[in-house]
């Protein structure tokens, strides 16, 4: 196997479109092996539905975005389809035009009901048709936007597809706002609404402890690399030498964890949100590029600053000022 060998210029060249600086990865978090294990297994039974709720920033999009892909492996042979839902004055017909534009599919712009739930059923159908499928996954991201009347929408699709003999799960992911929706549905006695689409509430965390930690930075030192298929890590493209010297991000899991929660220290929920952790770690990285050495440490009052400009005390300081009963 060749060994792939980048000089100090290549590696400022790739500098700017690095993961780290674009953000543009996934590292499958023990939180979120967690909840694909409890997901995969309703996938498998063919439950009706169940739904996932957390704050914001802690990786609730992502966690959505990699189940899909985890499902898609694990799941071949069922129909899935996912669409972030907004929030909007009227939303007579919106979740339908949502879900189909996240397909690609056009829609008019003034289109018919009736229309649009028949386009909406047929693609549905379609696509079970084309992989020989008797399942119907729908994942919903953002689904704490949902009203009644779209749970009446996707109930619709349910018996509809029950017919066809297609069984439906429905998976959410959701803000917490999620959990005064389904306390309306109760009031309302719509108990056919939960049952089918929010039966069983799972609350979803970041980085909940310090082994957590251990692990997502063990991520960049093992697991991530770039450029893509180089076996370079994440950590060993920022320093080299380092890293040959057997410098390892997880190696300081306890001192970035101890910075971490001493920001967030206001946060109700005990885990840190993953967009601050990434951030935290991304200038880490950074700022330690320019001091590579073979002895290289990583000092605290470079993780004080790192967690810092991750603006996580502030993020804390703004969530712990808020009150959800206002």
């Amino acid at each position: 196997m060749d060994v792939f060998v980048l000089s100090l210029a290549e590696r400022e060249k790739l500098i700017n479109e690095h993961p780290i600086v674009t953000r543009d990865f996934v590292i499958v978090t023990p939180v979120i092996e967690q909840a694909y294990s409890l997901i995969r297994e309703r996938v498998w039974m063919r439950s009706t539905g169940t739904f996932l709720h957390a704050s914001q920033r802690v990786g609730k999009s992502t966690c959505a975005q990699t189940i899909e892909a985890l499902l898609k492996e694990e799941f071949p042979n069922a129909a899935i389809m996912s669409f972030s839902a907004t929030k909007r004055e009227s939303r007579t017909t919106a979740m339908y035009i949502e879900m189909l534009r996240a397909e690609g599919q056009h829609v008019p712009n003034t289109p018919r009901f009736e229309r649009l739930e028949n386009t909406l059923m047929t693609y549905i159908l379609t696509q079970c048709l084309e992989k020989n499928s008797t399942q119907f996954v729908l994942i919903i991201d953002e689904m704490q936007n949902l009203e009644e009347k779209d749970f009446y929408l996707l109930l619709a699709i349910h018996n509809r597809l029950d017919k066809q003999k297609i069984r439906m799960t429905t998976i959410g992911f959701a803000q917490p706002e999620i959990l005064m929706v389904r306390t309306a549905l109760l009031a309302s006695k719509s108990h056919h609404l939960i049952a089918r689409f929010l039966s069983e509430p799972i609350p979803f965390s970041g980085c909940s402890t310090s082994e957590d930690l251990h692990a997502i930075l063990q991520a960049y030192d093992e697991e991530k690399h770039y450029p893509e298929d180089s076996g370079i890590s994440f950590t060993e493209f920022f320093l080299p030498i380092a890293f040959e010297g057997g410098f390892r991000l997880s190696g300081y899991s306890n001192q970035i964890w101890k910075e971490l929660k001493k920001a967030a220290s206001e946060l109700e929920s005990r885990a840190i949100p993953m967009q601050h952790l990434t951030s935290t770690v991304a200038y880490l990285l950074l700022a330690a590029r320019n001091l590579d050495d073979k002895q290289f440490k990583l000092k605290n009052a470079a993780i004080t600053v790192a967690v810092e400009r991750s603006t996580l005390k502030y993020f804390s300081g703004l969530l712990g000022t808020f009150d959800p009963q206002d």
